[in-house]
């Protein structure tokens, strides 16, 4: 957090300064990342945070904190320093607010109708059942981690999403196969009707811990 906050203003700030804005960009990543959790929004990395809310307080803390010598060093100029030292002068600050606001536009018009484009073509996130698989299995073929406990993969052409693999076996079958090995050989037991796995397949494991699919996830598509 620290790191993304002083990086709009390192070269032009105190020690001191940088010491105050790193402490506060905590205070606003705890502030975003509870209020992501309260809004229902899923950023599992909290990459908002991070790097939208602790970059926006980066750019409004050097119209705050900038000095006037290191911006002269910098940037071979004289411009405004940041309001700590010239009480006066909001210069620099209504030019880093102008700035900020230049920026979110630029990435919203760019990077909307992308993202819109995604959600309507259903690929803006993975779909509950390779959720509950872990998406190095369903996306890449294989386990992030080797334990024993994984199931075997290389029966599994996990690859060709929406399509019949040469086997004749669909992508949704391929996964409910991956949750029905991690049943038999020990890993958490998953009953619901979008693995089509049954009860007795899921009592049959020697794990104590379950968890149930909410049953108003979609089922996945087949291709």
């Amino acid at each position: 957090c620290g790191l993304v906050a002083i990086t709009a203003g390192c070269a032009v700030v105190e020690p001191w300064a940088a010491t105050v804005i790193g402490v506060i960009s905590g205070w606003v990543y705890l502030w975003s990342s509870n209020a992501l959790v309260k809004w229902r929004i899923d950023d599992a990395v909290d990459a908002i945070p991070v790097h939208l809310a602790n970059g926006i307080w980066g750019v409004i803390a050097t119209g705050l904190f900038a000095r006037g010598e290191h911006i002269e060093v910098a940037f071979n100029t004289d411009a405004s320093e940041g309001i700590f030292y010239d009480f006066s002068n909001f210069k620099l600050l209504a030019a880093q607010l102008c700035g900020l606001l230049f920026i979110i536009g630029w990435v919203s018009v760019l990077m909307g109708p992308f993202f819109l484009v995604l959600n309507y073509l259903g690929w803006f996130r993975a779909d509950p059942l390779e959720e509950v698989v872990g998406l190095d299995i369903s996306y890449h073929g294989g386990n992030a981690y080797d334990f024993d406990t994984q199931p075997k993969l290389e029966s599994f052409d996990l690859t060709k999403s929406g399509k019949k693999s040469d086997a004749g076996i669909s992508r949704s079958e391929r996964l409910r196969q991956i949750l029905e090995n991690q049943s038999n050989i020990g890993g958490p037991a998953i009953s619901s009707p979008h693995t089509g796995i049954s009860p007795s397949v899921a009592s049959n494991s020697p794990s104590e811990d379950s968890f149930d699919i909410p049953s108003d996830l979609e089922a996945p598509q087949e291709g």
